[in-house]
């Protein structure tokens, strides 16, 4: 027993240093976490890190070497179609929830074979569905066969998919109270999601991708050559105001869901995340919506200076109106 629980021990290890690296928001916001939670939630989204690393990778490379099926990514190999791969991802998820996975010996394990590990004790424990993961799958394949969005409605969905289905599994953790608060936290994923977009425009536009819905583009002139020459003028600040108030208005109206989240820093925790990642707009505005010159984020200090308004969130009660911190 003891050198089981060593071993679970060492598997939630190496899904926080994932998190601690690739998370960064989250894992500033995690600290109001009990530890069990805080352990489950690194084991989320170190696994959710792994989906994409599975499903995101180069084609059909004739000279490439199959790497050994030790970890999510090795075993959906680069050398596989993206059916295949997404396949191969299914078949992995379903043995990890038929409690089925097979890893080497704890002391051969590499740090995504620990993390495989907690991550299978997490969704056992919290009862994550499956489906869930298989639709951040499914986003993955968006971001591999689609580079343009005719219209918001068809980015919300994508937004769902690679973000908004992580609101309801992060629920599943948080422990959430209230069945009609589920829909609050798809649209606070969302919200976040849109935050990316619109922090990210340079880099997904470098790669292909253009993810501002084209009927807002259009609506107020704003081409995608002047995109692509980096172009900040008029045009493009009214797109960017509209686009920000639109995710300022998304994160509002989902927040009024955190009270339902269950009292032992979840809601604190969840409050944070948003107070946090929406700050990344105010910084857009601060540069005048210039995301070109460089990446709008922020620092420390200015995280922790958002804390009090997360605090404002998380005290909420039901009947109260939802604090205006966005």
């Amino acid at each position: 027993m003891e050198k089981r629980d060593t071993t679970d021990e060492q598997a939630f290890r190496a899904a926080r240093a994932i998190c601690r690296r690739h998370a960064k928001s989250f894992y500033f916001a995690s600290v109001f976490l009990p530890r069990a939670k805080r352990d489950a939630a690194y084991a989320v989204y170190a696994f959710c890190r792994m989906i994409d690393d599975a499903i995101d990778q180069p084609g059909d490379a004739e000279d490439s070497k199959p790497a050994p099926p030790s970890t999510l990514a090795a075993s959906c190999c680069s050398t596989n179609s993206l059916e295949q791969r997404l396949e191969m991802f299914r078949a992995r998820l379903n043995d990890i929830y038929a409690e089925r996975l097979e890893l080497p010996l704890p002391e051969f394990r590499s740090e995504e074979q620990h993390a495989l590990r907690a991550f299978a004790l997490t969704v056992h424990r919290y009862e994550i569905p499956q489906e869930y993961f298989m639709e951040l799958a499914e986003g993955c394949r968006m971001d591999l066969t689609i580079t343009r969005y005719a219209t918001w409605n068809a980015l919300e969905k994508y937004c769902y998919r690679v973000a908004g289905v992580v609101g309801l599994i992060m629920s599943c953790v948080f422990g959430l109270q209230h069945s009609d608060a589920g829909k609050q936290a798809v649209q606070m994923g969302n919200a976040m999601q849109l935050t990316n977009i619109l922090r990210d425009i340079q880099e997904d536009f470098e790669r292909g991708r253009i993810y501002l819905p084209l009927e807002d583009m259009a609506r107020f002139g704003y081409s995608e050559r002047a995109l692509s020459e980096g172009t900040v003028n008029d045009a493009f600040r009214e797109l960017m105001k509209f686009e920000i108030a639109r995710a300022r208005t998304m994160y509002q109206e989902s927040s009024a869901g955190l009270c339902w989240l269950a009292d032992d820093g979840s809601r604190v925790t969840a409050a944070t995340m948003a107070v946090v990642y929406s700050g990344i707009l105010n910084a857009i505005e601060t540069q005048r919506y210039d995301i070109f010159s460089r990446r709008a984020g922020l620092s420390t200090p200015q995280k922790l200076r958002r804390l009090p308004a997360a605090w404002k969130l998380a005290r909420r009660r039901p009947e109260d109106a939802v604090p205006r911190v966005f």
